[in-house]
């Protein structure tokens, strides 16, 4: 068998870095510029899209930990916010998937059809699925309010959303709606690859289906489990249109729906801070990748004992 010469064998070398090229070339492009962008941009002292930068050192940092009020308490009270909107949404997210999983995982009539509908938040785009929600939240006309009305919670017209007061608790219902069908679909299929016999040998020692339940599913979950909490803190953290367009409405200032991402916003675009806008996202990411690197290396160790 003859072997392949030097220029055959650079060519054969080089094919996976050329295919491999375009998705490098659009990684840097739009995820690593901007990244660096707004970290530079951070210790400036720019105010919007094209205006003149000067350095400013850590100006807008000592701002934002000030505590003063204005910029420093909308930062704080924003990240305290951000903690629990994230929080809630996804522990209510989880025990939604891990009910749903249970109930999928068994064998009924339909369970193809059920395991297909589930999947109706996750095609719908997500402004649709907002403005969905924004008419059932309506004060007259929603569905929420006519039927805790025929209940008697509620005695008449209750404004819910789009006010810049608004609660966050009805946004973290709709988060929580959206959010766990795709956790659903990771903890089935993690059932999916748990051993029968483990049950059966349950079964056998006489072990009830809550114990089979904490003894066998949740230890071979784990590992699932703490993957789609990371994946979901992720995606929740920085949650940005659920809570713009049904939070205060039409980009209007929400104060109590104000997480992070949303404050970042305002500076930046709606009252030209942008170096500011910039430093909240940066100590946004720095936040969260705080948490990922901490619950990333309790698994491993965890793992590798």
């Amino acid at each position: 068998m003859r072997r392949p010469t030097g220029r055959r064998s650079f060519r054969k070398g080089i094919i996976p870095y050329t295919l491999l090229a375009p998705a490098v070339a659009g990684l840097l492009l739009f995820s690593l510029y901007p990244f660096l962008s707004g970290i530079s941009l951070s210790f400036t002292s720019i105010g919007w899209v094209g205006d003149q930068a000067s350095f400013a050192g850590l100006a807008n940092y000592r701002t934002l930990f000030s505590g003063e009020v204005g910029a420093g308490k909308f930062f704080q009270d924003a990240a305290l916010r951000s903690v629990f909107w994230t929080v809630s949404v996804v522990t209510g997210q989880l025990a939604m998937a891990l009910l749903t999983a249970l109930v999928l995982n068994e064998r009924f009539p339909g369970r193809v059809l059920f395991r297909t509908a589930i999947l109706a938040p996750i095609a719908v785009p997500t402004v649709i699925l907002a403005l969905t929600w924004q008419w059932m939240y309506d004060p007259f006309y929603g569905l929420i309010n006519h039927y805790l009305r025929l209940l008697g919670l509620i005695s008449g017209p209750t404004v819910w959303i789009l006010q810049p007061n608004s609660s966050l608790w009805p946004l973290i219902v709709v988060g929580i709606w959206l959010g766990f069908p795709f956790m659903s679909l990771m903890l089935l299929s993690g059932m999916q690859g748990i051993p029968q016999e483990l049950y059966e040998a349950a079964k056998v020692d006489g072990a009830s289906q809550f114990q089979r339940f904490r003894d066998i599913t949740l230890p071979q979950l784990r590992t699932v489990i703490a993957i789609a909490v990371m994946l979901h803190t992720l995606w929740w953290w920085n949650h940005f249109d659920i809570l713009l367009i049904l939070g205060s409405g039409s980009g209007q200032f929400g104060y109590g729906t104000m997480t992070l991402p949303i404050l970042a916003w305002f500076e930046a675009f709606r009252w030209s801070h942008l170096a500011r806008g910039a430093a909240i996202s940066v100590v946004s990411m720095a936040i969260l990748a705080a948490v990922m690197i901490w619950n990333a290396r309790r698994e491993l160790r965890s793992v590798t004992g």
